[in-house]
């Protein structure tokens, strides 16, 4: 019986002295390692750093179609204000649909316009022709030309 003994305690010793060799210590754990909470933070902050881009980005792409359709509409404004001035509406007022304009509607309007000399004659025969472009999709989406037009 006593064999078994003796053979019990030397087997416990020999597993003591194995698992003190690699046996790593508690202070060097918490030196070298992440806890669980860190990681989560930093996912956190990665987190709001992918989302603060991912805003500056949609709002960048909407500025930039912004600009696009605005530079249509300066580009057909123009366009149209030279063809009025070769050809005014008759009757006042003249409408193009956005359908038939690459989705800008634009209003052409021609009024009288009174104007005097420095000593105070009437000038006759002065016209205001007034466009208007309107691009829907933007907040202030609607641009406007004016120019006189002396029609004797």
């Amino acid at each position: 019986m006593r064999n078994w003994d003796t053979l019990r305690t030397s087997a416990a010793q020999r597993a003591d002295s194995i698992d003190s060799k690699f046996q790593i210590s508690h202070s060097k754990l918490s030196k070298s390692a992440f806890t669980l909470f860190e990681v989560l933070i930093a996912l956190g902050v990665f987190a709001m750093a992918v989302t603060g881009l991912a805003v500056a980005l949609d709002s960048a792409v909407g500025a930039a179609v912004e600009a696009r359709e605005r530079a249509l509409a300066r580009v057909v404004l123009e366009s149209r204000l030279a063809a009025a001035m070769s050809d005014p509406p008759t009757n006042g007022k003249r409408v193009v649909e956005a359908r038939d304009n690459h989705g800008i509607r634009v209003e052409e309007s021609l009024d009288p316009f009174e104007a005097k000399t420095t000593n105070g004659t009437l000038i006759t025969g002065l016209w205001k022709l007034k466009i208007s472009a309107d691009f829907g999709s933007a907040r202030n989406g609607r641009e406007s030309a004016e120019i006189l037009i002396y029609k004797p």
